[in-house]
């Protein structure tokens, strides 16, 4: 037996591994590196559920109806506490996040069902982007911080054995994750550590308005608007990072049909929606042709013919915003993304929707 000893020591190795990282990755030690607050998205939608679950107890005839919509960033400055006041009828419990995708949504949906939980309306992002299996510029935030290993085990035979070794990795490895570099680490240590309260202070904040606002980002925090020249060259590169090659993720439409299923079975009214780009970008998807599992073709001829296939199949409402006259706001924060000042009009639009699905002789 004392001959086989050796065999101990890589799980020896592992352990000392495992115990440094946690140490090194403790919160505290968060704030001498840590460079993105985007996380924070992800670690506040536990408590938005619990308040999401305490909420909907409530004698439905006294409560609001309730909105949970699952995008991505596109989604993320809905000012919640703003269009409660102008539309009296609904909450809005926002549980989009960077890089939300079906896989992100069905994790949710999931849980839902599993706890009986009811919305009176979901909203599910129904984007090109997240339904390219071979960007250039692969986001994995939800893969690193939204889902669960049970999750992981249960849907394993969708994901790529790259998705599945990130998800592994990171999850077992937290400095592997975080990449924490020593100069920062040196630069935040400088006049008695004045850069990591800097920074932790800011944490603090963004989960006190992630709370309040019920899941959205403060549209203060985002401030920029670009301009038309700009959203023409950005567009170039953003196309060539998310959209060229396309090949679509079958697997991950499978999740979205899934999700879509489990509320159905439910009886939960939900609609999906395609949040409206920048009309450089959006003219980018209809007319520059790139390498697909089909040949050459355009990403929209790719992924409508799919999606409207379906939608005519379940009967899912598509709520178009990209070729919707009704919705006109055109400032751009980037190409993908609207300017903060568009956000309250993309609200409305939200809830214009939802009074044509709830009448108002429905609501209360």
């Amino acid at each position: 037996m004392k001959k086989n000893t050796f065999l101990l020591l890589p799980l020896l190795v592992l352990l000392i591994s495992l115990g440094l990282d946690r140490l090194f990755t403790l919160e505290f030690f968060q704030y001498y590196y840590s460079n993105t607050l985007s996380h924070l998205n992800f670690i506040s939608k536990e408590d938005l559920y619990s308040d999401l679950k305490e909420y909907l107890k409530k004698d439905p005839t006294t409560r609001k109806k309730t909105l949970v919509f699952f995008g991505n960033s596109r989604a993320l400055l809905l000012p919640t506490k703003e269009l409660e006041k102008k539309h009296p009828d609904w909450v809005l419990y926002n549980f989009s996040v960077p890089g939300g995708s079906p896989d992100y949504f069905l994790y949710w949906v999931e849980r839902f069902h599993s706890d009986g939980t009811r919305p009176d309306f979901i909203l599910l992002d129904q984007s090109l982007e997240i339904y390219n299996k071979t960007p250039v510029l692969a986001l994995d935030e939800v893969l690193i911080y939204g889902l669960s290993p049970e999750f992981i085990l249960r849907h394993w035979t969708r994901y790529s054995r790259e998705e599945l070794s990130v998800f592994i990795s990171k999850n077992l490895f937290h400095t592997y994750r975080d990449r924490p570099k020593l100069w920062r680490v040196l630069e935040r240590m400088q006049n008695s550590s004045a850069l990591a309260k800097v920074y932790q202070t800011a944490v603090q904040k963004v989960l006190t308005m992630l709370k309040e606002e019920r899941g959205s980002t403060p549209r203060e925090l985002v401030k920029q608007k670009h301009t038309d020249e700009q959203l023409v060259k950005v567009s170039e590169t953003d196309f060539s990072s998310y959209l060229k090659p396309y090949t679509f993720h079958s697997n991950m439409f499978e999740m979205q049909k899934d999700s879509i299923s489990i509320l159905k079975e439910n009886n939960i009214p939900y609609a999906t929606i395609w949040v409206k780009v920048a009309r450089p970008y959006f003219n980018l998807y209809m007319t520059r042709k790139v390498e697909t599992s089909e040949g050459l073709k355009t990403p929209m001829e790719v992924w409508k013919p799919i999606v409207e296939k379906f939608n005519q199949e379940t009967g899912t409402p598509f709520w178009n915003m990209n070729e919707d006259p009704n919705y006109n706001c055109e400032e751009f924060a980037d190409p993908g993304h609207m300017s903060p000042n568009c956000f309250p009009v993309f609200g409305d639009y939200i809830f214009r929707k939802l009074e044509e699905t709830f009448p108002k002789i429905h609501t209360k």
